[in-house]
């Protein structure tokens, strides 16, 4: 197997942390802490693993921490689970013998300081789990043997995934899955402490239901509500941290009209990608894409075409190359 692999060595110094923002702008929001802005030499392999994506970051190192932070109106809902380590003669090795994964979802809000020397992180897509059994697990370390079996495993992974047989994908994926599973799955005590297990598992089968429902004139607030037999009031609670049902919907829709006029092989005109998207009114869908993207539709349908990078759409200007997917793009695949 080979990685896609992203640089920031050959670029400008002044232009390599910019570069590196870039890339991880869809997904989450990264800052010096120190507001540093000079160089900053970053390597990174990203691994599509069919159903999983697997990051490996080499970081400047000391002197150059950074801090992250989830975006409020996030449109990816991916889980991950993070590991921080350093790297010897390019590879992946413990940063700390005790050191933990901890799993975090890009759908809830997150702030936190990026260790400076590298990390791995895992994306899962909430698909891959029958449940949101995750979300009872999160921004705290895995602790058990299961946590450390699962930091070696990721280690490990990192470390022969060259040598994987492509044929032999799925059945990674399957011990992945079962590693995390494994971590995550709360004793009796934490279970029955567990905030509204039954609400996660329901807001996941909305969200699912969004997705296969959205290009639907008629999906409604009132339309999930019958389909999923609940409440308006159960609904819009649990819409509630993302912002509202209303508004995921129509973030939803925006990002798929996105995806078409940035798409140089769609040449529809814009009032027909917004209308296939539930945006009647030419007037109503340019505001919303402006206020949600920081540009016109028209504007991004021109970026597209020229190559030139839209706010939050970047892949990164220091991407080996550009017929290749960026991180956000695998990651938004996941969750098509």
């Amino acid at each position: 197997m080979h990685p896609i692999l992203f640089a920031t060595t050959d670029l400008r110094p002044d232009d390599q942390f910019e570069a590196f923002r870039a890339a991880y702008e869809p997904i989450k929001d990264i800052r010096p802490v120190a507001g540093d802005d000079g160089a900053f030499d970053v390597s990174q392999r990203i691994w599509p693993l069919g159903k999983l994506v697997l990051t490996s970051t080499t970081l400047p190192g000391r002197g150059h921490a950074l801090r992250w932070q989830h975006w409020e109106r996030a449109v990816l809902d991916h889980w991950y689970v993070i590991l921080p380590c350093r790297f010897v003669d390019g590879q992946a090795v413990h940063r700390e013998p005790a050191m933990r994964p901890r799993i975090h979802s890009l759908a809830r809000p997150l702030a936190a300081q990026m260790p400076d020397d590298g990390a791995l992180a895992l994306y899962i897509p909430r698909d891959l789990f029958a449940s949101s059994m995750l979300d009872e697990m999160l921004d705290v370390p895995l602790e058990g043997a299961a946590g450390a079996l699962l930091a070696d495993m990721m280690l490990a992974l990192d470390r022969r995934l060259p040598e994987l047989d492509p044929a032999g994908l799925d059945h990674v994926v399957e011990a992945l899955r079962c590693f995390v599973a494994a971590c995550a799955s709360p004793s009796a005590d934490r279970r029955a402490a567990a905030q509204a297990p039954i609400d996660l598992a329901l807001l996941e089968r909305a969200r699912r239901l969004i997705r296969r429902r959205l290009a639907e004139l008629d999906l409604s607030p009132d339309a999930i509500c019958r389909e999923l037999g609940v409440s308006r009031s159960r609904l819009y609670r649990l819409f509630e941290p993302l912002g509202g049902i209303s508004s995921y919907v129509r973030r939803q829709r925006l990002m798929q009209t996105r995806h078409a006029l940035l798409d140089t092989a769609d040449g529809r005109p814009i009032n027909r990608i917004a209308e296939q998207w539930g945006f009647a009114d030419a007037s109503v869908f340019s505001r919303s894409f402006r206020q949600e993207f920081g540009l016109s539709p028209k504007a991004a349908r021109e970026a597209g075409r020229i190559g030139i990078l839209p706010p939050g759409g970047g892949r990164g200007a220091g991407l080996a190359s550009a017929d290749m997917p960026s991180l956000a793009d695998l990651l938004r695949m996941l969750a098509a």
